[in-house]
């Protein structure tokens, strides 16, 4: 049995002829000239794709160039141990009964590219052996072992172990295939089988031991967090970040981020999560997770608690005075505090009044209302923004009530009837706020919308004597002397009679005919009635 071991083929020193060492200089001067101009590197590959066969078993080796290079020919140079393998110009390099010296590693190259790097060919002399293929193997790989036996023995009884630990019994079956390798499964591999031979004896052989170590095809990912402090309305850049292991550097990986267990942005080939405006609510421990395209290999991340700070607290309506009088001035405030760290922010303010705007959006946190009226009562909000728009935030509402300075004003009369030459007095009646019972007032008086009465702090119009033609619809006017605050109250129309009407009303009116009657009872023959 001819078994070379990793040690040994390290060891290996090769006489080289003069004229082959001079070969040998150049082939390699010009493989670093191809180095250090970024040739193509082709790849070795074996069919059957094993690494270790027994002597006698063929194989043919495969000078494998990249697609992306043009297709035309090419002259194919093979290597054994750094060495040229003589007459051999073609793609494809077959072995077709190995033998010993076969073991080795082998290189190829096409004139004007790279080297490939070498891969092993290990030939044995055992009756079993266990197959791996000569690749490293990665996690998320497909990977077969195959318990091989020599040529025209027969054999039965197939068992696999991974570090002394059965894993497959088989009676006909010599592979054991794991779809997608995960790093767990390093280990120990060997397989026996049971052999018949020649004499017709049967015994239990086992192959050696193979150490398959499961390489990791990218690193577990972390997540960092751009810039380390965020303010709201600031970006935020998210980035999941793995390292591919650089044999495997081409893998096409994806990228998914979570916030406290939800997805905020599905897989990507980015490994960057950004949000252009970032808010408060964007808060949360975020994770992410890195997936091979066809999701053989997945890892996540720990999580990362980012904490958006405010750039500025909620707004608050503030009003004053507190208790507002018609006729006031009303100042609405919009209170918010800045961050520390952004105290020179720009801000802009907006007032609203039952939700439609009274003061659009200004660099001043206050609404005045010079003179409020009870039609400026209502529920009072603001916003405020910052001046891109990009962070925006809203009050609770305040209901604020404009409380009347001075009722609105009624015309008293007296009851009686108002006969002309009498003296007719027209008030004004109104009911000051009990705050503001100081307030002076001033009153006016028209009729049919003409005035009789200026204004003037008496709330009384006075008539000495009244004639007919005071008659009329009267309507009295109360202000304050600033004129801030006017009210006009409803008309009433005062009929000022005649004299003649009056007494014609008295001998009609019912007290006057009933008396007249009791004096006719008593007297029948009375002279006055003759007359």
């Amino acid at each position: 049995m001819v078994k070379t071991s990793d040690s040994q083929k390290d060891r290996h020193n090769f006489q080289v002829p003069a004229t082959m060492s001079v070969f040998l200089a150049i082939v390699f001067l010009s493989l670093n000239m191809g180095k250090s101009g970024g040739a193509i590197k082709p790849v070795v590959t074996f069919t059957p794709n094993w690494g270790n066969i027994l002597r006698g078993d063929s194989v043919t080796l495969t000078c494998d160039v990249p697609s992306t290079v043009p297709e035309e020919p090419r002259t194919y140079h093979w290597y054994k141990d750094k060495r040229p393998i003589p007459g051999v110009q073609q793609r494809l390099h077959i072995i077709g009964s190995s033998v010993g010296r076969d073991s080795g590693d082998y290189q190829c190259r096409t004139i004007g590219g790279d080297i490939s790097d070498p891969v092993f060919l290990n030939v044995t002399y055992n009756h079993v052996i266990l197959q791996r293929p000569p690749s490293a193997i990665y996690e998320g790989d497909p990977l077969t072992l195959r318990c091989h036996h020599r040529r025209f023995y027969n054999s039965t009884n197939t068992k696999f172990y991974k570090d002394d630990q059965e894993i497959k019994p088989s009676e006909s079956d010599s592979t054991f295939h794991i779809p997608n390798i995960t790093r767990s499964q390093s280990g120990r591999y060997k397989c026996t089988k049971q052999i018949h031979r020649y004499d017709r004896r049967y015994g239990i052989e086992r192959s050696d031991e193979s150490f398959i170590s499961v390489k990791e095809l990218f690193s577990p990912p972390e997540i960092e967090v751009t810039p380390s402090r965020i303010i709201e309305g600031n970006e935020m850049t998210v980035r999941c970040d793995t390292r591919r292991d650089p044999l495997r550097g081409g893998t096409e990986l994806h990228f998914a981020f979570y916030r406290d267990g939800r997805t905020v942005r599905g897989y990507d080939v980015s490994d960057t999560y950004r949000v252009p405006s970032s808010q408060l609510e964007d808060s949360g421990k975020y994770t992410c997770e890195v997936r091979t395209a066809s999701g053989t290999v997945r890892k996540m991340s720990d999580g990362l608690y980012i904490q958006i700070y405010e750039l500025f607290s909620p707004p608050e309506i503030k009003v004053t005075p507190s208790r507002v009088i018609g006729g006031d001035e009303m100042t609405v405030r919009c209170a918010t505090r800045l961050g520390s760290l952004r105290g020179g922010t720009e801000l802009h303010f907006a007032f609203y009044r039952d939700g439609r705007t009274v003061r659009g959006y200004d660099v001043s946190d206050t609404y005045r209302v010079p003179s409020s009226q009870l039609e400026d009562s209502g529920n009072y909000t603001c916003e405020v923004r910052k001046r891109s728009g990009s962070v925006r935030k809203r009050s609770e509402g305040l209901y604020i009530q404009i409380h009347e300075l001075f009722s609105p004003p009624k015309i008293k009369v007296p009851p009686a009837r108002v006969i002309e030459g009498d003296e007719m007095t027209v008030r004004c009646d109104t009911r000051r706020d009990p705050l503001r019972g100081g307030t002076e007032l001033l009153f006016a008086f028209y009729r049919d919308g003409r005035t009789v009465r200026g204004y003037d702090v008496s709330d009384t119009y006075r008539v000495p004597s009244s004639q007919l033609e005071d008659s009329g619809n009267y309507t009295c006017e109360v202000r304050t002397r600033s004129q801030t605050v006017r009210k006009m109250s409803d008309g009433i129309y005062i009929q000022i009679y005649g004299e003649d009407v009056n007494l014609k009303e008295w001998f009609c009116s019912k007290d006057t005919l009933a008396l007249f009657t009791l004096f006719i009872s008593l007297f029948p023959d009375s002279h006055m009635l003759r007359a």
